[in-house]
């Protein structure tokens, strides 16, 4: 298997359809906010959209069904990384504005592109309809593919369109119009993993100069409760777990009150001021993790009858 796909690998390196880097053993625990996780027996990273597609396309002619990283946020790479190969899409992150029947702004994205840049662009041209996700570590192509929830707004809630390769039609790349029915509360009609998201077009007000002010003011107040909730205090992959709310309570509040705020395994640590953080204390593995995420669920189910689901991606071997 590693020679193999080493030598696809050096196939797509060697390829004049090919623009972008491509690495062998490559360490994916700097990538990912948790800061655990093996190496990539091959990791890409495509210049642009057509090298993107070029290489899933060789690869899954050799039978290789690559990972797609985006800002590494929501993920636990397993300590024995991948053995297949690993895409990055870091460097398609170009970002440009339009106007749209006079009417609204649309921001269109590659999926590569900081949600974070794109709250910061917004708010200095004085667009309205992003400062809620302020602060968000990660892609906008994660983002949309999690539908990424911040101060109970939604991804969805502004996502126009969003163009993809079709893993089903060789990597053809596609078109998707948004429609409410496909999206719900922390997913989104690509978590099948078949459509990979290379661009997002988003739905904002039209700029208004004379709310740069309002907008900067609103995104630093969101950016300062986050970290005053610790959110940046140690490394961590956000929410560990989805709220329920049919159960009547958040996830965080549930695990507060069965006592497990502070429970360690290894440096993973449920973080001592939010039930729903787990944080990396310096040396945790992703074996750490999810023990300690499966100590959550049991505990939490014996005392209140709730099966917490994760939100979280456990990926590679």
């Amino acid at each position: 298997m590693t020679s193999s796909i080493r030598k696809t690998g050096e196939t797509i390196k060697n390829s004049p359809f090919f623009k972008g880097s491509l690495y062998f053993d490559h360490p994916l625990a700097p990538l990912t906010t948790m800061h655990v996780g093996g190496n990539a027996a091959v990791f890409v990273e495509p210049q642009d959209v057509e090298s993107a597609a070029f290489a899933l396309k060789t690869f899954s002619q050799e039978g290789f069904c690559p990972f797609i990283l985006g800002g590494g946020s929501n993920l636990i790479v397993s300590d024995s990384g991948f053995s297949q190969a690993v895409l990055s899409t870091k460097r398609l992150c170009d970002i440009s504005i339009s106007t749209k029947d006079n009417s609204y702004t649309v921001v269109s994205a590659g999926s590569g592109a900081k949600t974070d840049d794109i709250v910061s662009l917004c708010a200095q041209k004085g667009i309205a309809g992003m400062q809620k996700f302020a602060g968000l570590p990660g892609s906008i192509g994660g983002a949309c593919f999690m539908n990424a929830r911040c101060y109970e707004k939604s991804i969805s809630d502004i996502i126009e369109s969003v163009s993809y390769l079709d893993a089903k039609d060789n990597y053809t790349l596609k078109e998707y119009s948004f429609d409410s029915k496909d999206w719900a509360y922390k997913h989104s009609p690509f978590v099948e993993g078949t459509k990979i998201i290379v661009q997002v077009k988003l739905k904002l007000a039209l700029a208004n100069l004379d709310a740069v002010q309002r907008l900067n003011n609103e995104g630093k107040g969101y950016i300062a409760d986050r970290e005053q909730k610790g959110h940046f205090s140690y490394p961590s992959a956000g929410s560990v777990f989805k709220n329920n709310r049919s159960f009547g309570k958040p996830s965080g509040a549930l695990i507060d009150e069965c006592g497990l705020k502070g429970l360690s395994v290894g440096d993973a640590q449920i973080a001592p001021w939010h039930g729903n953080f787990i944080i990396n204390k310096g040396k945790a593995s992703a074996s750490d993790i999810r023990q300690l995420i499966e100590q959550v669920q049991k505990v939490v189910g014996e005392k209140t009858g709730f099966t917490l689901e994760p939100e979280v991606i456990f990926c590679g071997r």
